[in-house]
């Protein structure tokens, strides 16, 4: 399992499972190409593909607008 600690505040880590979002980040796509969603939310279609591989994890405002993208919350996508 891939997981990364993320420094929420100065006093607060959360471990993330970044195969687990990518999944969820797959499931939300649904028939959505990742071009689209890609240039909806200002990224490369090659870094969408990583968030949704696991390989890399966005940074908290590309998290904001896949939030609104798919109109959930963050906690919802990267930290449930």
């Amino acid at each position: 399992m891939k997981t990364q600690k993320v420094t929420m505040s100065d006093r607060e880590v959360v471990k993330v499972d970044r195969k687990k979002i990518g999944k969820k980040l797959v499931e939300l796509r649904g028939t959505r190409t990742q071009k689209e969603v890609a240039q909806a939310i200002k990224v490369c279609q090659s870094t969408y593909s990583m968030y949704e591989k696991g390989e890399r994890l966005p940074s908290d405002e590309v998290k904001k607008r896949i939030a609104k993208y798919y109109k959930c919350s963050v906690q919802f996508i990267f930290y449930s």
